[in-house]
């Protein structure tokens, strides 16, 4: 097994990778990140490679910096390059690169039991045309924290809806008589946050960016009623600073761990630093599923993010390649992921085993991310950064009431619908 750096070598050295070479037969080469999946990456080549003695793995060890790594994938990628032959994207880049033709399909490589498998919110976004293009690594996501010791104090119930959140940090305001503290604080600064923010919302209302039929339906009456709560959360209820409007993931986070805040709704990353000794709520917090609005039980709200393994198009070893992306995505390695090094599987039944008592916390994500909805980057494809400006620009139009919100999403939705040409 043959290791290539990246990120402490120059550039050019991680961009031979990329230039055509004459390979010996069944050698693959696997780009991901060093951090990204931990020491599973070495202990899966090793065992792939036992299992498979005439194949051998060369793991080219790019930057966990998305863009970085992007960047480097699209040089190669455009120039037709058969390698790497497998390598690691991020959710919203499989759209683009499958309608771009640089991703092989996976449904005759894995076949239907092994697909099934995966968590078919996070797979969808790696799904063009009913062909999968990727296979679900590992998934991250928003949750709705909540501070256990408040609730308890007041005799209240974790909040499952939109409404009982309103509703409990009114009660705990009041009670607490701190003008310091807020009810609820999360990223709605004009980020990408943002938008996974409102989708969390609309779908927990029963809308969807697109309905049924493929149309575009972010103005739907489902989805403004959520986006009015949103804005209504800051100017009537009360219940959120100003300052929401600013805040990045790690702003709420950083209020919500002074012990500002009853609720906050960002990505996993948080619990670490939240749980930490010195933190403040270190033992006084928990977390459940985003909410959703009164009727919509079964919603999906769960805003999700993570990394797939995808097979380049152009690789020689197309089979052999699969067999690894096939290995890395299994029942075994990703539950050794799970226990190992924290890391949430992209396949349901992981979360099941037994064994997953050992990663009490990862299990417990699981399910919140078996009620997922991820961004609409497998339809929009290569114009999903302009969609997603959009969305980010017209939803801060409304909480900033510089539009209505009817106003904001109708101009979103002809926006959108000219971006994509409909």
């Amino acid at each position: 097994m043959k290791f290539a750096l990246y990120g402490a070598v120059a550039m050019a050295t991680a961009m031979t990778a990329f230039a055509p070479a004459v390979a010996a037969a069944q050698e693959l080469v696997l780009s991901i990140g060093s951090r990204g999946y931990g020491g599973m990456v070495e202990r899966n080549i090793e065992a792939f490679e036992a299992a498979n003695p005439d194949t051998s793995v060369e793991w080219l060890k790019v930057s966990d910096v998305p863009g970085d790594s992007r960047k480097l994938y699209v040089t190669g990628l455009t120039a037709k390059s058969p390698t790497p032959d497998v390598f690691a994207i991020d959710v919203i880049w499989a759209g683009e690169f499958a309608q771009r033709g640089w991703l092989e399909p996976l449904n005759d490589y894995l076949g239907e039991e092994t697909i099934a498998a995966y968590n078919p919110s996070f797979l969808s976004a790696a799904t063009v045309e009913d062909k999968v293009f990727a296979a679900p690594l590992y998934v991250d996501g928003t949750h709705l924290f909540y501070r256990s010791d408040l609730l308890e104090k007041y005799g209240i119930a974790v909040p499952k809806t939109w409404e009982e959140v309103i509703s409990a940090s009114k009660i705990v305001m009041e009670g607490e008589g701190n003008p310091q503290l807020y009810g609820f604080v999360s990223m709605w600064a004009k980020i990408e946050g943002l938008f996974m923010n409102w989708l969390s919302f609309i779908n927990g209302n029963g809308a969807s960016f697109f309905d049924a039929d493929g149309n575009v339906a972010v103005n739907s009456p489902e989805a403004i009623a959520a986006t009015q709560t949103m804005v209504d959360m800051l100017y009537e209820d009360r219940i959120v600073p100003d300052s929401i409007l600013t805040m990045r993931p790690d702003d709420a986070r950083t209020l919500f761990q002074q012990g500002r805040a009853v609720f906050l709704m960002v990505q996993d990353f948080v619990h670490a630093p939240l749980s930490a000794e010195d933190s403040p709520v270190a033992g006084k917090f928990d977390f459940t599923r985003n909410p959703y609005f009164e009727g919509h039980e079964d919603a999906h709200s769960t805003a999700m993010g993570g990394w797939l393994l995808a097979v380049n198009a152009n690789s020689e070893h197309k089979e052999e390649a699969a067999k690894l992306v096939e290995y890395f995505t299994s029942y075994a390695a990703q539950l050794a992921a799970a226990i190992d090094e924290n890391r949430a599987p992209g396949r349901t039944d992981v979360y099941a085993a037994p064994e997953m008592t050992e990663a009490a916390l990862i299990q417990k994500f699981g399910e919140d991310y078996a009620v997922g909805v991820v961004r609409p980057s497998a339809i929009t494809g290569s114009l999903y950064p302009r969609v997603s400006e959009v969305m980010q620009t017209e939803v801060t139009n409304a909480l900033h009431r510089q539009k209505t919100v009817e106003e904001a999403l109708n101009d979103a939705a002809a926006e959108v619908n000219s971006i994509l040409g409909k």
